[in-house]
């Protein structure tokens, strides 16, 4: 595959939370949070992803923006609280939550208005009067793109017929659902930027297999294999996570998300190296190709039996 401009987003759920299958180190404190994002921003990353599910992150990120006089010279992208629809009165006008949720945010946030806001209740993205309600929001200034965050190939391919800005859709070795339908296509063909998120897939695929919960241990053989093809063509398994992601997926910018500056410093190396084409991505995406839905969906994995 050719090289291509693959742009970097730091998620931030784990500086408001302690985060991710493989995370040993805990949510960072306020003081690392800062250094983080000073890093990040350093070395030219200028986009951070954000959410009001993600417990404390908007609180620091938005503590952050102030302290640093950063509002205007950063992108931030949040989405609205999970099922937000639930607490308001039967007949509350679309536009009046989406304004309501996205003036929590903002508060939060320290800013007047957002690079994105995105329904992280994937199904609003069939919800004709929630759509709407965005598209005022946008009007009103209060943000530049919209969007949702997907899990599933129905609602991404909601998302790009629709037309909507900004698309997050999870994407990784094992996760290649959607180079499987017509997603990336229509989403080109209706200007819809979209992100990769999860290429660790919650820090599953840089784990060592023997580490792995029981109620996963299903999964330990292919992340053997999986480390196996890495280390035969001398990578890590976070090199060749990244690396495929970046050189494989349509997706224009990644998503990605740290605990310690020693993970930032990797992945920004990562994601500097040319694209070569490599025989390993080509073995990656033949081998995981067609995963069990069980073992690339988070959501899923607290049901999963041995």
């Amino acid at each position: 595959m050719t090289d291509k401009k693959t742009k970097l987003v730091l998620g931030t759920v784990q500086l408001g939370m302690k985060y991710g299958l493989n995370n040993t180190h805990g949510q960072p404190t306020r003081e690392e949070s800062f250094s983080i994002l000073d890093a990040a921003l350093a070395v030219g990353i200028d986009t951070f992803d954000t959410a009001y599910a993600y417990g404390g992150a908007e609180d620091v990120l938005g503590s952050w923006i102030r302290e640093r006089s950063l509002a205007g010279k950063v992108r931030i992208i949040s989405k609205m609280r999970p099922h937000a629809l639930n607490d308001y009165p039967d007949g509350t006008r679309a536009s009046d939550v989406v304004m309501r949720e996205l003036e929590k945010s903002l508060k939060r946030l320290n800013l007047e208005s957002l690079d994105g806001y995105l329904f992280h209740s994937p199904h609003y993205i069939y919800l004709r009067h929630m759509v709407e309600g965005m598209r005022e929001a946008q009007a009103a200034g209060l943000v530049k793109n919209i969007g949702v965050s997907i899990y599933d190939e129905p609602e991404a391919l909601q998302a790009a017929e629709l037309g909507v800005d900004y698309v997050q859709v999870p994407y990784n070795a094992f996760d290649q659902r959607l180079d499987a339908t017509d997603f990336f296509e229509l989403a080109k063909k209706n200007n819809v930027t979209v992100f990769a998120r999860s290429p660790f897939l919650q820090g599953l695929l840089v784990m060592p297999p023997e580490r792995v919960p029981e109620h996963l241990s299903y999964v330990r053989p292919y992340l053997l294999q999986f480390a196996e093809i890495a280390q035969r063509h001398n990578l890590s398994p976070a090199w060749a996570a990244l690396l495929f992601v970046k050189e494989h997926c349509r997706a224009q910018q990644v998503v990605f998300g740290v605990e310690t500056l020693p993970q930032l410093e990797e992945d920004k190396a990562i994601m500097n190296e040319l694209a070569s084409g490599a025989k390993w991505a080509s073995e990656i995406e033949t081998a995981f190709r067609q995963m069990n839905r069980g073992a690339i969906n988070p959501s899923l994995w607290s049901r999963i039996k041995k």
